[in-house]
């Protein structure tokens, strides 16, 4: 008996393609999916580079040298998006336009007359969005490195300048000292005194031959003021040698290495982190527009990413009511009367459009009263996001119910295709933590075009202007799935 069970699952098993695909399709297809968001996203082997968009000065040549080094930085991809001043209004439509492109994490902007130098104590301004938590901790210390670095090499190039100019001086002041005692000694020969430079007699007849069995090199015969060495050991000194010990310069005119100069640029040396440290600090301001007039922007995000992922199921549910009533017989007593399939499939799409706009309506109001998110500031910017993801959702909906011959292939098929496009679309997992690659496939669903709008309205309280791409797409989808379901719903006349 117990074998007869098991052959009947297998069997029920095996003769249900739906369910052969969410016991064993849908299960690889999420892993792969969460695999592709996760292995280039926040949790990547390899560190994910931030996007950083610069506003830099015009003919600033400490801004180019910044440029250049966050461009050989492995870790930051950045992008010029134009030299304009810091306070314009030009300026604060460029960062505008740049946050709502979701092309870049952080905004750097630099004022005209940006330096390294620490009288300008090294000015700068972020812009976030608040999205990426990371961004503005992980620039700040580039930046704070990199001033760090340039004060260094300052004041190593002041420690050189200061030791040329004090061994130039030194050295100066050496050759004034022995100017002056070479002229004393020469007055003081010229009036008959002794000056301690005495020449020994040479007798050449008895010393020539002996000079020039034994040359001398110049250094052994110039060598210092001290006793030279004899060429011949055990022997008398010669006529050169007496020749050399009489030529060999006065103690007191050889210049000393001045020791002073290594000491000082080891105090130096040690120094160099003490004016490091108390030393001004780099400017570095962090704005937010965002957060500047609203508490919990990105609640309204996360009521909008599950708000459309449930009213996909309750629209998928209420459209499988024409299924029960095709398979009840219902359908074809409403066909044969005077109501024709045109008015039915209207009739359907309408009451879905209007309990997804309900529903939407009754989760952001729930989202208001609890947790603050300034519904009825962007009242205007909810109802056309709303208006146009119900009509969106309705309509795949009523062509899911289309496609599918019985509510048990509706069910499995909706499933797996309404947790994809939720998956890829931001409803599940966040976008902004998406690789680029994700984001652009996310783009094949209208979950993402819901949540990008709704993100204008609740994140950056864009104008109704701004909202055209995402209105347009979403309206847009509605009216191909709708004549889609219109071409495939004559079955339903035919009685098939």
């Amino acid at each position: 008996m117990i074998l007869t069970f098991l052959r009947i699952a297998y069997l029920r098993l095996r003769n249900n393609p739906l369910e052969l695909l969410l016991v064993f399709v849908m299960p690889v297809l999420f892993f792969s999916i969460f695999a592709m968001i996760f292995s280039q996203g926040i949790a990547a082997g390899t560190e994910k580079p931030l996007r950083l968009g610069l506003l830099l000065p015009a003919e600033n040549v400490a801004a180019a040298e910044l440029l250049a080094e966050l461009q050989q930085n492995t870790s930051v991809i950045c992008t010029e998006l134009g030299s304009l001043p810091m306070e314009s209004e030009r300026t604060q439509r460029v960062v505008l336009e740049a946050q709502n492109s979701s092309h870049y994490d952080l905004l750097l902007l630099l004022p005209a007359d940006f330096s390294t130098a620490e009288k300008y104590r090294f000015r700068m301004r972020l812009v976030t969005d608040g999205q990426n938590a990371m961004a503005v901790a992980m620039v700040r210390a580039i930046l704070e490195e990199y001033y760090a670095v340039q004060r260094v090499e300052g004041v190593l190039r002041q420690m050189e300048d200061s030791a040329a100019e004090a061994t130039a001086e030194r050295t100066a002041r050496e050759q004034l000292s022995i100017q002056r005692e070479l002229s004393r000694r020469a007055a003081l020969s010229g009036s008959g005194a002794e000056v301690g430079l005495e020449l020994p007699a040479i007798d050449a007849a008895e010393n020539a031959g002996e000079s020039f069995r034994n040359p001398s090199t110049p250094r052994e015969l110039f060598a210092g003021s001290g006793a030279p060495p004899s060429i011949n050991p055990g022997k008398a000194p010669s006529t050169v040698e007496r020749l050399a010990s009489g030529l060999a310069p006065p103690v007191d005119l050889v210049p000393e290495v001045p020791s002073e100069l290594g000491v000082e640029v080891a105090a130096s040396n040690k120094d160099v982190e003490r004016l490091l440290t108390s030393g001004p600090k780099p400017q570095i301001s962090v704005d937010n527009p965002q957060a500047t007039d609203q508490q919990n922007p990105r609640i309204a995000m996360y009521a909008a990413g599950i708000a459309v992922l449930f009213l996909l199921f309750a629209c998928t549910g209420h459209a499988a009511t024409m299924l029960e009533e095709a398979e009840s017989g219902t359908l074809d007593r409403i066909l044969i009367s005077e109501a024709g399939l045109l008015q039915i499939l209207a009739g359907k799409w309408l009451g879905i459009y209007l309990m997804g706009c309900l529903q939407l309506s009754v989760m952001f109001v729930f989202a208001e009263a609890v947790f603050r998110i300034h519904l009825w500031r962007h009242w205007d910017g909810f109802l056309v996001m709303a208006g146009s993801t119900s009509a969106a959702t309705a309509s795949f909906a009523m062509l899911m119910a289309t496609i599918c011959r019985t509510r048990s292939q509706l069910q499995g098929a909706a499933t797996v295709i309404i947790l994809s496009m939720s998956a890829m679309g931001g409803s599940m997992i966040p976008r902004f933590v998406m690789s680029d690659r994700m984001k652009e496939l996310g783009r094949w669903t209208f979950n993402a075009w819901a949540l990008d709008g709704f993100q204008k309205v609740f994140w950056f309280q864009s104008p109704l202007e701004s909202l055209r791409p995402e209105v347009a797409v979403l309206l847009g989808s509605s009216l191909v799935m709708l004549l889609a379901t219109l071409l495939l719903s004559g079955r339903w006349r035919r009685g098939t």
